[in-house]
């Protein structure tokens, strides 16, 4: 028998042992906490390139990329960490109080823990895809989500799916640790494709330049 490097067996151990690779080293990028927000802008970046060229070498364009999105995705971490820590603060001291009064506050901190949610969830990707200034890339992340609710519903139930079944399935726990993230990241940049081109108004696309790919 003939080996062929291009049968589809061989194409598809291809990309697994490189999504495999890049969901390895993602995480370590993670450790030192404040660099969670460049993270995931380098991760949406590089699953948008990987959709447009298939054979880019996704832990170097991860990396490439983590270095170019390391300020503004810094800055749009530690805003969504202050805002986080304020609500929970909020939370907490509210809930301490036990009283009837305290219901109101309660909802109201409620409401913005999904906005903040939200908002984390669109600022990587708006910032992996367009090139805008932080002042409007955060205005667009609070706006965005609203607009294109649909999207945002749909990514929320990956994020739910994902999250269920690695909790409740063993078998899928492996495959997350092994490449979970990385698919999953995948899959979350093809909705937010077709969610930035049905919505449109997020700026202009960035145009940067492959490692490695066929055009």
């Amino acid at each position: 028998m003939k080996f062929n490097i291009n049968a589809p067996f061989w194409q598809f151990m291809n990309t697994l042992a490189r999504f495999t690779a890049l969901n390895l080293v993602y995480p370590v990028t993670l450790i030192p906490i404040i660099t969670i927000g460049p993270a995931r802008a380098a991760l949406y970046s590089t699953m948008f390139a990987y959709d447009e060229h298939d054979d880019i070498r996704l832990v170097k364009e991860y990396l490439t990329r983590f270095k170019r999105e390391f300020k503004q995705g810094l800055a749009a971490w530690v805003l969504v960490a202050i805002l986080a820590a304020a609500i929970l603060f909020g939370l907490s001291f509210w809930k301490a109080w036990d009283t009837n009064t305290s219901y109101i506050p309660l909802i109201l901190l409620v409401i913005a823990a999904v906005v903040v949610a939200l908002f984390a969830e669109y600022v990587a990707p708006l910032r992996a895809r367009f090139a805008n200034t932080t002042g409007r890339l955060f205005s667009l992340s609070a706006m965005f989500p609203w607009r294109a609710f649909p999207c945002s519903l749909v990514l929320v139930v990956i994020d739910v799916l994902a999250a269920g079944l690695s909790y409740f399935v063993p078998f899928i726990r492996v495959l997350a640790i092994l490449f979970g993230i990385a698919w999953v990241a995948y899959a979350k940049s093809l909705i937010l494709l077709w969610g930035f081109k049905r919505y449109g108004g997020t700026g202009k696309v960035e145009n940067p330049q492959y490692v490695n790919a066929h055009e």
